[in-house]
């Protein structure tokens, strides 16, 4: 099963992530262009390459944020779902990419909260004012809330970490 992680920013998706890596689930890794952020190692957080390779590679889908190229490769995808289930945080466009091609191996989670604690979320996380603008603008002018409709399960991560991972839980068992 390949399960799509999708949210707004803020949301929880890189907790989420942790937690399915932390019982045994894959990260499907993008190649992207941008430059690693300090404590990134490449092959974990995500594939470095530069424009031309990245163009060479045969992807399952890619975006563009923030003049940087993303994408997640079928050599990723082959290799990792070889060995079981595998997960992606993608936005809605990856997640269409994926159901196309992987049809009903892929299952959607959309992880939402309300606009206060994605703004409180990001602020706790050091984003800047003008940034957190921004994402806000981003969620509105996408009509982003609507990416719910798409999934197979919805979970508000407004309240806990304990509670989000219990949703998660329970979620990976109802949708499998």
């Amino acid at each position: 099963m390949i399960y799509i992680i999708m949210g707004p920013s803020g949301s929880g998706k890189t907790e989420v992530g942790e937690h399915l890596k932390s019982i045994g689930m894959k990260e499907l890794v993008s190649h992207t262009t941008r430059a690693p952020r300090s404590g990134e190692k490449n092959g974990e957080a995500y594939h470095f390459v530069d424009e031309e390779r990245f163009m060479q590679v045969d992807k399952v889908e890619e975006s563009v944020y923030a003049g940087n190229r993303y994408g997640v490769s079928r050599e990723e995808v082959t290799r990792k779902s070889s060995d079981g289930d595998v997960f992606a945080v993608t936005d809605i466009n990856g997640a269409m990419a994926f159901k196309r091609i992987y049809k009903e191996e892929v299952r959607i989670i959309y992880i939402d909260a309300s606009p206060g604690t994605l703004r409180k979320r990001m602020k706790e996380r050091g984003d800047s004012r003008e940034t957190i603008r921004k994402r806000f603008q981003n969620y509105i002018r996408n009509e982003e809330t609507f990416n719910r409709f798409f999934a197979n399960i919805v979970i508000d991560n407004s309240y806990s970490k304990r509670r989000l991972i219990r949703s998660i839980d329970y979620a990976l068992k109802v949708i499998k």
